[in-house]
């Protein structure tokens, strides 16, 4: 059913306010579309109205540059320092329905939630979603795509008639932009590593497939402008990344959080005659155990995605797992910071999501499983331990 009520025409809606929402929505806004943050309670949304409805982004990549004094500007400061973005709007989910219970319409969405609070902040937005609408999803690890088509439109072939009207276009996303928000009374994002990010349209699950509607198209183009190293490219591009870069998360993340070390530490330096018996240990130990997360990783998806296993090899996964590990070395992955902050991680979208694979392709995943465990029991005891 078509919605009626207000429209925001070419307004983007942003869902979700931790750094990566921030950074979008500044970048976004600073390239001239009017944005609207979309925040979880009234109470926070007029607070970032007091405010003035600005952003401040940080930009800790540029202190790394080789190059940084040709960064400044004509007040001779650099990119390190804050910039702001003003004119934002904000508002509660619960306000998407006003006093009259008229629907507002969204026609352009980016959800940058954590992967386990996707669903319920779907579940938010839905009303004001149809099929002219399109969704942008911007999360760590996979099936949240899958967990919303399961939740909100089952049986799309048996139903299309119905959900021909409802269902919006999907937009998936993966980010490799390293950012970081230090405190939550704050709307302020710090870019930590300048990198980039791939967006491609979701094939439809209706058949024939419906044509793209005009807010597709104008989300892909305010996308690719984007200076984070925005491009676009096909879906099935696109799924590779995200499945190398599922590989990347479920290695580094879970090491990370249980040891407290930074991404580095699971790829040591080549040993030399002069380093002792300990570091020796410690290099066996890890390029055993990075040997053997990415073969299991690789015999999943050999049975789950066969027509990718030229590019989904034991020997190409472990190349980027460990190029992405020597890149972001000093970075704390955000299972690491989720730990420490005593908040839910994200590993069941990550090595739950390879045990779960596994599970459907009859791949034993003993180290996933492993790792998996030993994060939701660290998770737990950091949840105790800060009510104690």
């Amino acid at each position: 059913m078509a919605l009626e009520g207000r429209s925001t025409g070419s307004r983007i809606h942003v869902l979700g306010a931790g750094a990566v929402g921030l950074l979008f929505a500044a970048h976004l806004r600073q390239s001239g579309h009017p944005i609207t943050l979309l925040l979880r309670s009234q109470a926070l949304a007029d607070r970032f109205s007091r405010s003035g409805g600005r952003i401040s982004v940080v930009n800790d990549w540029a202190r790394s540059q080789p190059s940084r004094k040709l960064l400044r500007t004509e007040n001779n400061s650099t990119d390190m320092a804050p910039w702001l973005t003003e004119d934002i709007q904000a508002m509660s989910t619960t306000s998407l329905h006003n006093e009259k219970d008229q629907k507002l319409h969204i026609d352009k969405l980016v959800i940058t939630t954590k992967a386990h609070d996707t669903l319920q902040a779907y579940w938010s937005v839905r009303s004001s979603l149809n099929s002219k609408s399109t969704v942008v999803l911007l999360q760590n690890g996979m099936g949240t795509y899958e967990a919303i088509q399961r939740e909100f439109y089952p049986s799309p072939q048996q139903h299309q008639r119905e959900l021909i009207s409802e269902i919006p276009t999907f937009i998936i996303g993966t980010n490799a932009n390293g950012c970081l928000r230090v405190s939550e009374d704050e709307f302020t994002t710090h870019h930590t590593a300048k990198v980039s990010c791939q967006f491609a349209v979701r094939p439809s699950l209706l058949n024939p497939p419906p044509p793209l509607p005009p807010s597709a198209l104008d989300m892909l183009k305010a996308l690719s402008s984007l200076p984070l190293g925005a491009t676009i490219t096909n879906w099935s591009d696109l799924h590779l990344q995200l499945l190398l870069k599922l590989a990347a998360n479920a290695v580094i993340s879970p090491v990370t959080a249980l040891t407290g070390c930074r991404n580095g530490y699971i790829v040591p330096p080549p040993l030399n005659g002069t380093q002792q018996c300990a570091d020796v240990g410690y290099y066996d130990s890890m390029r055993s155990y990075l040997s053997s997360a990415c073969a299991e990783i690789a015999a999943v998806y050999a049975r789950a995605h066969p027509h990718l296993h030229c590019e989904l090899t034991t020997q190409a996964i472990e190349e980027y797992v460990s190029h992405i590990a020597y890149s972001s070395a000093r970075n704390r992955s955000s299972m690491l910071q989720d730990v420490d902050a005593g908040r839910q991680t994200e590993a069941d979208w990550i090595n739950g999501y390879l045990v779960r694979l596994g599970q459907q392709h009859g791949v034993p995943t003993p180290v996933n499983t492993l790792l998996y465990t030993l994060v939701k029991l660290k998770e737990a005891a950091q949840y105790h331990t800060s009510y104690k």
